[in-house]
């Protein structure tokens, strides 16, 4: 019998450089499955950022339509119409600090232009007490000082 001839300079050059292509293949790709990974929870586990949002209240959700109404009829002067549309859309939980500072100030400068500074006052000071922007604070200081003092004055 014979016997083949085993190679005693190891394996060929052809084999070792497609299996040190395929491990770095690997390696890699393992590498941006983990980095992949690792974003994602790591993003999932962070508080998310305050976005400037209109509302988190739903586009589609049937407050953001009173919302709009209620710009609509102010746009139109029907501000007393305007009023009531606002204060059915804060009666909804799900609307932020910011929304609900933005529009009761609406509703406090709408009460104020129909002569009632004594509501103005009360949602002027809702206003601020949900947290304005700081752009918006000085608005509504000087406001409240002049609705205060037409109410000192003995004047609605």
């Amino acid at each position: 019998m014979t016997m083949t001839k085993i190679p005693d300079t190891g394996v060929s050059p052809i084999i070792k450089f497609f299996v040190i292509f395929l491990t770095v293949i690997t390696v890699v790709a393992f590498s941006v499955f983990f980095f992949k990974l690792f974003t994602k929870i790591s993003s999932s586990a962070k508080p998310s950022s305050p976005v400037k949002v209109a509302s988190p209240v739903a586009k589609d959700s049937w407050a953001y339509e009173l919302r709009m109404v209620g710009d609509k009829l102010k746009k139109a002067g029907l501000k007393k119409e305007a009023v009531e549309q606002y204060a059915k859309f804060l009666q909804h939980a799900g609307v932020d600090s910011t929304t609900r500072a933005l529009v009761s100030g609406t509703v406090g400068k709408l009460y104020r232009e129909l002569g009632d500074c004594r509501q103005a006052l009360v949602w002027l000071y809702r206003a601020q007490v949900a947290g304005p922007e700081s752009g918006q604070i000085k608005a509504l200081e000087s406001q409240i000082a002049a609705c205060l003092k037409e109410v000192k004055s003995g004047r609605p």
